[in-house]
């Protein structure tokens, strides 16, 4: 998946990846990788994330 064709599942706005949207962890209490930041929802995950 190219950075630009992911989305976020809740409302459709187009994720942005930037220093937060990493292969690294969040923090060590949350092991979910970040996906992308949207707009509307902020930093989620692979789970929240859908191709175009």
């Amino acid at each position: 998946m190219a950075e630009s064709d992911l989305r976020c599942r809740l409302c459709g706005s187009e994720l942005s990846k930037g220093l937060v949207a990493t292969d690294s962890r969040h923090c060590c209490l949350n092991a979910t990788p970040i996906a992308g930041t949207c707009p509307e929802h902020g930093p989620v995950g692979p789970h929240h994330a859908v191709e175009d």
